[in-house]
């Protein structure tokens, strides 16, 4: 990829490109189909299966257990193999551990950890029993799914919560009972809280003698003669290129693609059309998945994917696919203004605000993904006006909606430049992403609408604002009415905001990688999000909860887990001393 272009990290979309008319932008052409995305926008386009490498002639290291990847998975892998007796050898391709987990702001889970159990709280009723957790679930998947490895998920999520304590992180449990958090980070945002877990992990596999290789990614598989998965290529400190003996077992831990537009749109093309954006920046370019079909793998979880509200639509005005969560214009997205899709109907709100029910505070992040994945042209539009900054306190909108300020708890976590939601809405005025118009009738003719459709459903908005009362059929709450009358208007595209693809390598309920032939691939072992089924097939969002029985970050920790405890109780067995207990 050359210097400056969009895909290029360095730059921020700073090179002059190509860019369709606002018109031509939603996500869907003239015959409702798919509109391709410009490449240009995405770090990664190559869905071909990365073949395995034949045994080399001399390795450059040897160990027992290879993990592919230093996020939450990979962490929690690397250190249980540890913890287990493997000697283990983690390899990531950034320059640090945490990965994408450490962004996350909290572990949901429905119950059976030890902070639960002293709140006397599981879903879905009292005393905690995975099998009935299992059994809700398997229906909320509508059957499409492997129960085997949805009860995996449902008896294991508190057993990893558990083991992460003794490894050393602190959790505390959330306002809500659904999750728990570092004990260190702040309860009134969901800013970077996992960067203390995910340092904990760090610091556990560290001193059980896990040997990490940063700027290391991982390239192919190695697989031998009778067709056993032994080792791994990595292109070490960017540059020479290592083989990795491992003896036992190779674990993918190393995230999905959520940032490779080839693999979205064979594997996920609802996610490749509804969503707008990727918070997801660190890497979720889809090597692991890629290799692991080129070692014969299959598949599980098709179209299946996990979203938030407000994903910005940076790429179609010539910005970046994958943009940081708390960039200031996602938070403003995600606040409840008048919204319509391109015919001028109007589209529901879900409100975050804790109240009485927290958990449906949490599932409105990602139902409203889903309102505004599904529009014609897979797109929304909200709307304002000048006046918007004085609606902000009174929307009090919770979790990963509340905008960040400068004196937000642990504010050294978030990049400079965003430490104040402003500076990221003042870069969206500048791309035109947030479009700053002085009448109507130019916010109506940029962003693509036919003649006259903005206008008249502003007008119907402006005279229910000025009774006091709301006639769409899901009302706004009379203190959220605010008139769209004073110049400058404001409009933006938005739709879903991905933060995991469900669809993935197919496991068993050892995570074992299981090929198109339906036996275990011998030695390759693979965690969410680099494996697929933990939702089933053809799910929006991945509910239950926020991405599948457990939260997207709970998920890759106890799949990381899950790896670690049944590669070496497989793979080494009495040599080990380790059983499949977890």
């Amino acid at each position: 990829m050359a210097p400056g272009a969009i895909g290029d990290w360095s730059a921020d979309g700073s090179t002059s490109v190509g860019v369709p008319d606002s018109a031509e932008g939603n996500a869907s052409g003239s015959d409702g189909t798919y509109r391709d995305h410009n490449g240009a926008a995405f770090p990664a386009n190559d869905a071909t299966p990365i073949p395995p490498r034949a045994v080399p002639a001399t390795w450059d290291y040897e160990c027992e257990i290879c993990v592919v990847g230093a996020g939450g998975g990979g962490l929690n892998a690397a250190a249980r193999a540890a913890e287990l007796g493997a000697r283990t050898i983690c390899v990531e391709a950034m320059g640090l551990h945490g990965g994408n987990a450490q962004e996350a702001g909290m572990c949901a889970i429905l119950g059976g950890s030890k902070l639960q159990e002293s709140k006397r709280f599981a879903f879905p009723s009292y005393p905690f029993d995975a099998r009935s957790l299992a059994d809700w679930a398997v229906d909320e998947y509508h059957y499409a799914c492997d129960p085997r490895l949805i009860y995996r998920i449902a008896e294991s999520g508190g057993t990893c919560i558990d083991w992460m304590g003794d490894c050393g992180v602190r959790w505390r449990l959330g306002e809500v009972p659904v999750y728990v958090a570092p004990k260190n980070s702040t309860l009134d945002h969901h800013v970077l809280k996992m960067k203390d877990a995910t340092d904990a992990m760090f610091s556990f596999g560290q001193k059980h003698g896990v040997e990490y290789h940063f700027q290391s990614p991982a390239e192919a598989l190695v697989r031998d003669g009778d067709g056993r998965i032994v080792g791994v290529v990595a292109r070490e400190d960017y540059d020479r290129e290592v083989y990795i003996h491992a003896t036992r077992a190779v674990i993918l831990t190393a995230g999905g693609f959520c940032n490779n537009k080839a693999l979205l749109e064979r594997y996920i093309p609802t996610a490749a059309m509804g969503c707008a954006s990727s918070y997801l920046t660190a890497g979720e370019t889809g090597e692991c998945f890629r290799m692991g079909l080129g070692a014969g793998a299959d598949v599980s979880g098709f179209n299946s994917s996990a979203s938030f509200d407000g994903g910005v639509d940076w790429e179609a005005e010539g910005g970046q696919w994958a943009r940081f969560l708390y960039d200031g214009m996602t938070q403003l997205s995600r606040q409840p203004w008048f919204t319509v899709d391109r015919c001028g109907n109007r589209l529901r709100y879900m409100d975050s605000r804790v109240k009485e029910d927290g958990a449906n505070a949490i599932y409105a992040l990602g139902d409203l993904a889903t309102i505004q994945m599904t529009p014609p042209g897979h797109r929304s539009y909200i709307i304002f006006d000048a006046n918007y900054e004085d609606h902000l306190e009174g929307f009090a909108q919770e979790h990963c909606r509340k905008l960040i300020t400068p004196d937000l708890e642990q504010i050294d976590k978030v990049p400079e430049h965003y430490r104040d939601w402003h500076h990221g809405v003042q870069d969206a005025i500048d791309a035109d992403v947030l479009k700053k118009r002085d009448t109507l009738e130019e916010l109506e003719r940029d962003l693509g609408f036919e003649e006259g459709v903005l206008q008249e459903a502003v007008a119907h908005w402006n005279e229910c604002c000025e009774k006091g009362e709301d006639d769409y059929m899901y009302p706004m709450p009379s203190e959220w009415l605010h008139a769209i009358s004073t110049p400058p208007f404001y409009g933006c595209r938005i739709g879903g905001n991905l933060y995991g693809t469900k669809a993935g390598l197919l496991i068993n309920d050892e995570m074992q990688v299981i090929s198109t032939g339906g036996r275990p691939i011998p030695g390759l072992y693979a965690g969410w999000h680099t494996a697929g089924g933990a939702c089933g097939e053809n799910s929006y969002i991945g509910d239950p909860i926020l991405g599948s029985l457990l939260g997207d970050v709970s998920l890759a920790f106890c799949g990381g887990y899950l790896c670690g405890t049944f590669a070496v109780a497989n793979e080494m067995g009495a040599a080990s001393g380790a059983g499949k207990e977890l």
